[in-house]
């Protein structure tokens, strides 16, 4: 009996855990002249179990935390201060909240009133969050700890000024962001950070900042170069990787006469005794069949996961071919329209519309990009992609990893994984015939069972060569073999099949003159001038903790 009794209660909690949701974490820091600040966080979350909400907020040091109170729908709750007793009852703590002091840092704490739905507005006050260094001020601070009940399905911290002092720009403030996958930035006087997609158990959010001499008085003194202080941040952060392996790039030089032998040597282990493929996820490494059918259910984001991740040899698919896929098959389905440019026979331009409707989010994100490329005529020209990406490159670079984080999770959710990255049986052969569909696609014309094609059928064919970076070759088989098909085809897209053929090899082009520009513009990241986050590194945080949420 007590072994079922264990088992079920066990069920339940687990039950309890999927159940709970946390929709949104939205927070508010007002920065004061003296480092202090007023944080306002608004939880919109669903709740299961538990009698409170808490929120633990640790390695404090010289700062503190006081002043609690919290709202929902209006109505006040009533604040204890410092004596909130954990162990009270349910009904004892609704309408109730108090700060638990503990010897490293405090808990933030609420009665729940009711299990459901809630949206609470939680205020409190931080001393000594903005510290002074020798030679500038700023702090490193968890806002969203990791080990929630629920991940959080989108974060946000906005850090605004709450005192007379000159507007804050990369002039004067620099940025980084840890812990998430989103974007950190100096925007309008404003540091912002936000997350791009759903967190993990893991995920958390820190945000460190540098602000100039001058704009502040910190009461509290840290001392020493702030230098320091950024440099255990990134260590193990993605920033600045470039940097990491400057003396690769040196060695490489001084090598540079062998440069045509260490590459033969380098495609022969790759190619010759095809060790190309990482057996975690393909179950072997050398992959010579073909597959006729479009893999993976049609699903573009996993097979670009597996193009990406994986090659032993860093061999992967470009992220511009990925979204230069998604252009194409927008093409194909009539949701952009090829048009002539005005200004020359030889060019094409894609005609967007606003009224476009997707199921997936991730996609009309990618979507959305373009159209705001396009502008009020919602005509994408030459090189508007590339020009909007210059002032937008933390979004564009940001995509390409979070339609990789999708692939991964529509292989976790078909049950193809043992554990992340680590194909089952069945998950292996799956994964295989992406790599035999490009077999397939680049030796088309030896094929001698490729039989009669439909039409819907070769629009999949060209989105997934454009995908593998041979869209150029595929067509010209196409228009050898199958010329009648091939204009068929076109004609089913409004163009000629010159047209389609240069519209294809066109937004190749595009998007990678765009996220070769982005990426030029994200190099200065490790500056501070803003752009994506990185998940690793923060070291030396204070504030935060792990865990909170119901209890």
């Amino acid at each position: 009996m007590k072994r079922l009794t264990a088992i079920a209660l066990a069920v339940l909690l687990c039950w309890s855990a999927a159940a709970q949701r946390i929709r949104d974490v939205d927070i508010l820091v007002e920065l004061q002249q003296d480092g202090s600040a007023w944080i306002t966080q608004t939880w919109d979350v669903k709740t299961v179990s538990g009698t409170e909400w808490y929120m633990p907020i640790d390695n404090l040091g010289p700062m503190s935390v006081s002043s609690l109170s919290v709202t929902e729908n209006g109505t006040q709750f009533q604040s204890l201060g410092n004596n909130w007793d954990v162990d009270r009852s349910f009904e004892w703590k609704s309408g109730k909240c108090g700060i638990v002091q503990k010897s490293d840092g405090v808990e933030l704490c609420w009665g729940l009133g009711w299990h459901g739905d809630h949206k609470w507005t939680a205020r409190f006050l931080v001393t000594g969050l903005v510290q002074a260094f020798d030679d500038a001020d700023g702090f490193n601070f968890m806002f969203i700890n990791p080990g929630l009940p629920a991940a959080p399905e989108h974060a946000k911290v906005t850090i605004v000024p709450a005192f007379d002092c000159p507007q804050w720009t990369y002039d004067n403030t620099r940025v980084w962001g840890f812990g998430f996958y989103g974007d950190i930035n100096v925007v309008d006087g404003k540091v912002v950070a936000e997350s791009s997609e759903s967190s993990s158990y893991n995920s958390k959010l820190i945000a460190l900042v540098k602000f100039e001499k001058g704009l502040f008085s910190p009461a509290v003194t840290r001392g020493g170069d702030f230098q320091t202080f950024l440099d255990r941040a990134l260590e193990g952060s993605s920033y600045g990787e470039d940097e990491k392996f400057s003396w690769i790039i040196g060695l490489l030089s001084f090598l540079l006469v062998f440069g045509p032998i260490l590459y033969g040597i380098y495609a022969w282990i790759a190619s010759t005794l095809g060790y190309k493929y990482k057996k975690s996820l393909f179950g072997r490494s050398r992959i010579t069949d073909w597959y006729r059918d479009v893999p993976l259910e049609k699903n573009l984001f996993a097979s670009a996961f597996l193009l990406a991740k994986g090659h032993r040899f860093k061999l992967a698919t470009s992220p511009n071919n990925v979204i230069g896929a998604f252009f194409l098959r927008w093409i194909m389905d009539g949701k952009v329209k090829v048009m002539p440019d005005a200004k020359s026979e030889k060019r094409v331009n894609l005609l967007f519309s606003k009224d476009v409707s997707f199921t997936d989010d991730l996609e009309k994100d990618l979507y959305n990009m373009a159209l705001s490329a396009a502008g009020d005529n919602l005509l994408l020209e030459t090189n508007e992609f590339e020009k909007w990406s210059k002032k937008n490159y933390n979004k564009l670079l940001a995509w390409p990893d979070r339609a990789y984080a999708r692939g991964r999770s529509w292989f976790r959710d078909k049950g193809y994984f043992l554990k992340d990255d680590v194909c089952n049986t069945e998950g292996a052969i799956q994964a295989c015939h992406v790599i035999e569909f490009k077999n397939f696609l680049n030796d088309f014309t030896l094929s001698k069972e490729r039989g009669a094609i439909e039409v819907g059928m070769w629009k999949d064919y060209l989105v997934y060569a454009q995908l593998f970076n041979i869209a150029d070759k595929v067509a010209a088989q196409f228009k050898k073999l199958y010329p009648a098909q091939l204009q068929e085809l076109s004609e089913s897209v409004g163009v000629d099949t010159s047209t389609l053929i240069y519209t294809m090899n066109w937004t190749g082009r595009m998007s990678n003159g765009a996220f070769t520009s982005a990426a030029s513009h994200a190099a200065g990241s490790i500056s501070g001038k803003g752009g994506h986050t990185s998940f690793g590194g923060g070291g030396g945080f204070s504030g935060g903790g792990f865990g909170g949420g119901t209890r």
